[in-house]
Order: C-alpha cells, then structure tokens, then sequence
C-alpha cells in the first residue's frame, strides 16, 4: 500500500479537481462573508446578544455554509460548464449545507464556549481580553471551526449521493474548518482584526474546505479512469458508488462529450465487493476493453477502454507493479499503435518507416504488409479522433515506394494538398492527412 507523502506526489492525484475545490470553496467563502457580515454588524465577543441577533447569526451562517457546500459540489466532476446538471448539484449542496449548518452552528458554539469557560477567557463589552490566554482562544476557535467545518464536509459528501463520499467530506471538512480557524486569528493579527480579517477568514475557510474534502477523496479512491486519447485528454475521473455510467449525458459520472459515436448512456462500470465490471449500454458502437469488444468483463489495473473515438485507462489501488505490466503489455499487443506510443513516450525511436504525428508520437508503417489507420481498434494505427472513420486510409509498399489509398473514408484523405482518390505515393517528410489527424510520413 502507498503511503500518503507517496500518494500526494503520484500521478494518480487529480490536481485539476483539487484546483476546482480550492477556488470553489475560496469563492463560497467569499459570497457567504457578506450576510454573516451583514448579520454581525460588528459584533464581538463579550457583546451581549438579543433573540434578532441569535436568529441573524444562525441564518447567515447557514448561507456561508450553502454557498460553500454549493460550489464545491457543484464541480464535483471537474467540469466548470454551466449545465443543468451542474446547476442541480448547485442547489441541492446549497440546500443540504444550509440545513446541516444550524447544528454545526449550535455544536460548534457550545465547544467554542465551552472551552473559554473551562480556560478562565473572558472579555470586556468592548471586546478586549480582560483575563485566560488567548492560546485558549485560538485553540477553543479552531475546535469550533473544525466541527463547523465537519458537517459542512459530510454535508458536500451527502449532496454527490453517494455515501462513501460522507465521511470522506466529513474528515476533509474537518481539516479545512480548523485550518480557517487559525488562519482566522492569523490574518486578525495581521491587519488588525476587522472587517478585513472576516472577509480574509471566511475565504480561507472555505478554501481549506474544498482543498482538504479533495484531498480526502483522492487518497482514499479506491478506483478511477483516466482519458488518454480523444478531446478531454488528461482527464481523470473517480469511481464512486455501486455503479457509474459513461456517456455523453451530461449527468454521467464519466461524461465523455464532444463526440456523436458516444451514446447518451454508452456503459457502465459496477462495484461487486472488491472487483469492478464494465458492462456496454450501447448496441451499434459498442465498448472494448483491450482492444475486444465486449459485453460484460472484469477490469484489472491497467486496462484500456476504448468508447467511440475515446480511450481510457482503468486504475485499481493496490494493485501491483508486477499485475500492472503484465496488463499494460496485453494491451500493447492487442494494439500495435500502443507500442509506438510507449516507444515515443520512453524518447525510443522506432526504426523504419513510420508516421509522426502533431506530438512528435512515431506509429511504424509495415514494409511487408498493408497498414490500416482508422477509429476501429482492428487496424494497425488507431487515430481516435471523431473525424477520422472506422477504416479510413492504408498505406503499403509497392515496388519500392509508399502508396496512400483511401478507404471510402467521410472526410477524405490528403497527401500534402492532393485528395486521394486513387493510390498516390508519398514521400519522405510529405504531410499526409486522415480527417482532422495530421501526419509527416518517414520513410
């Protein structure tokens, strides 16, 4: 099992998520300043409080809260895009963060004063320290904070509907409470207390929220897959829950957009105890796993999916480097244009006559055979890109040279700026082109 300091410098950590749940909180944090702001009209400690003053600070805590929960929740999926769905994950971790504040709020308060009281801190009605340590002070916010914090945590994790993820929040809502309650005291001494030192804690509060509730999801994710080829490359998405769907449907925990041969709901990833199975929704495009299509089939560490002009790679926790390899050479020779990919990802230059794509990636080209290059997993170069067809172009060696032929392909094929319609040769260094996937041919 990896350690913590180990997990946090491995590529397994999703940094963009971590990203969007540190501003997210920061600017619900933000937001939720102006009606606690509002409602405390300078209050402070040692002030003594009527029944309005209690109802105010009850209900603009519930807001900062919701706001917080909200926009965190909202980029659940590392998705900044203002969709209907984001918009209903919006609201509803706005509306279970507010009602949960009103106990985080009582808690939080009754620990805050309770350990004042058990420090001897007391104040005057101006609000100046007139007896206990103002460490008490600091140690009696942060613990009130943390358990504010807390239930603002498991309040994030409820509204993803999925249970796992509530203690999870629960603990990084912990962590991020109490880091804005010393932070609080921090930036007070600083600029003097005030107006500014509430905004300032309020903002780093939610900031530490979002930071440490990601934080906690991505050290305890037990599985997740990340898209290596196709228009959101680089993305990485967590498997949570008994199931998780994959899809161009915007409510998809693994939203694949952008490309028509993804199906709204094209398959679905299920947890049965410890394994996880990939089950194809889709009847006509269909689902591979290592390059075979399938209908149902166990996933191991390292194993790749290809849905439509997508390819993704499965990630277990746990598993070892040894499994690891073994499923990552299957893969490579299920597919022979992995290997070129490895190769030029290992700065290994591949020998003989090949294809150079826009990232410098190699792809052999056969001397003794015809190689194909298409969107299907069947052919020798896979380009998944959704304007390149099924089984686009080829190229083979005849009489000593390289000759294009196109396959019927959508889009057409292009040597330099001549559409092939008939076999056309092509030389060392010409540009040749399938669909929008453009290639300098090596020879």
């Amino acid at each position: 099992m990896d350690s913590p300091l180990a997990l946090l410098k491995s590529e397994s950590l999703n940094r963009r998520e971590l990203t969007f749940k540190a501003l997210a909180g920061l600017c619900g944090g933000a937001i939720g300043w102006l009606p606690v702001e509002l409602a405390s009209h300078n209050s402070h400690l040692g002030e003594a409080q009527t029944t309005g003053d209690t109802i105010a600070y009850y209900l603009s805590a519930a807001i900062a809260a919701g706001a917080i929960g909200a926009f965190i929740t909202a980029v659940d999926t590392s998705d900044v895009r203002l969709t209907p769905e984001a918009q209903r994950r919006f609201m509803r971790g706005f509306a279970i963060c507010f009602a949960l504040s009103f106990l985080s709020t009582y808690l939080g308060n009754y620990v805050f004063n309770a350990v004042l009281q058990a420090g001897g801190v007391g104040f005057n009605p101006d609000g100046q320290l007139v007896s206990g340590s103002v460490i008490t002070l600091v140690i009696a916010r942060l613990l009130g904070w943390a358990i504010d914090g807390a239930l603002v945590g498991a309040g994030v994790g409820l509204a993803t509907l999925t249970m796992d993820n509530v203690p999870k929040g629960a603990v990084g809502g912990l962590l991020g409470g109490a880091v804005g309650g010393i932070a609080f005291d921090l930036i007070g001494a600083i600029v003097g207390g005030g107006l500014a030192s509430r905004f300032f804690g309020e903002a780093v509060t939610g900031l530490a929220i979002g930071l440490f509730i990601g934080l906690v999801q991505e050290l305890t994710k037990a599985a997740w897959v990340t898209v290596e080829q196709g228009r959101l490359r680089g993305r990485q998405y967590r498997i949570e829950g008994a199931r998780a769907t994959i899809g161009r449907a915007e409510e998809n925990p693994v939203g694949l957009f952008g490309d028509p041969s993804v199906q709204q709901r094209h398959a679905v990833i299920e947890r049965r105890g410890a394994d996880y199975v990939i089950r194809n929704l889709a009847v006509q495009e269909g689902t591979f796993v290592n390059g075979k299509r399938i209908e149902s089939v166990d996933l191991h560490d390292g194993d790749r999916v290809n849905i439509g002009g997508y390819e993704m790679m499965f990630h277990l926790r746990g598993t070892s480097t040894a499994a690891r390899q073994q499923a990552s050479l299957a893969a490579d020779a299920v597919n022979p244009a992995h290997i070129a990919t490895r190769l030029a990802g290992a700065n290994v230059k591949v020998d003989g006559p090949s294809l150079i794509d826009a990232s410098g990636q190699p792809y052999p080209v056969h001397t003794g055979s015809v190689t194909r290059i298409g969107r299907a997993l069947d052919n020798e170069i896979v380009v998944s890109h959704s304007s390149v067809s099924r089984h686009h172009a080829s190229i083979e060696n005849s009489n000593s040279t390289f000759v294009v032929r196109d396959l019927n392909s959508q889009n057409g094929t292009f040597v330099g700026s001549r559409r092939v319609t008939e076999p056309t040769r092509v030389g060392d260094g010409e540009i040749i082109r399938v669909g929008d996937a453009q290639f300098t041919f090596r020879g």
